[in-house]
């Protein structure tokens, strides 16, 4: 009994691998589409608020789902939002920006208004100008030998 639960339990985990790999462009526009969502609602509920702010500044070092032009989508760091006067319009989170490393206090400002025509400094040098979609492949494709060499264990052992 006990062998045959481990062989359904490796069936498993290889048929779930194989669709992963067979439906990867499904989960990249799965994913595309769930972080454009969280963008669209920051503000709005403070978990998707800390969880993209720990993706972009914590994890990937990015910024927006192809760059932080995907930040036109929140009602309040659209450039259009100058009109209402929002002071975050033309602008993108504090998790976009370039960390300095010798920052005691976190500049939570540090975003605004990187966006506008009219910024002066170099963007490059404030905000991360990568996507996080393709942040996320990087990661995955630097980090294939573990994840693998994890799986390939499990099975092993198994």
């Amino acid at each position: 009994m006990y062998a045959i639960c481990l062989a359904i339990l490796l069936l498993i985990e290889m048929t779930s691998g194989i669709l992963c790999f067979i439906f990867k462009d499904w989960f990249k526009e799965q994913a595309t589409e769930g972080f454009r969502a969280f963008i669209v609602h920051y503000r709005d509920d403070p978990d998707q608020q800390n969880l993209i702010d720990w993706i972009q500044e914590g994890w990937l070092h990015c910024c927006g789902v192809e760059g932080p032009k995907d930040w036109d989508g929140n009602r309040y760091f659209n450039c259009s939002a100058v009109e209402v006067g929002s002071s975050e319009a033309c602008g993108v989170p504090f998790s976009c920006c370039v960390r300095d490393e010798n920052e005691i206090i976190r500049n939570k400002q540090c975003g605004y208004g990187v966006r506008s025509p009219d910024y002066q400094s170099e963007r490059g040098a404030v905000i991360h100008e990568n996507g996080c979609l393709r942040a996320g492949e990087e990661w995955a494709e630097r980090n294939l030998v573990p994840i693998a060499g994890a799986t390939v264990a499990m099975a092993v052992l198994q």
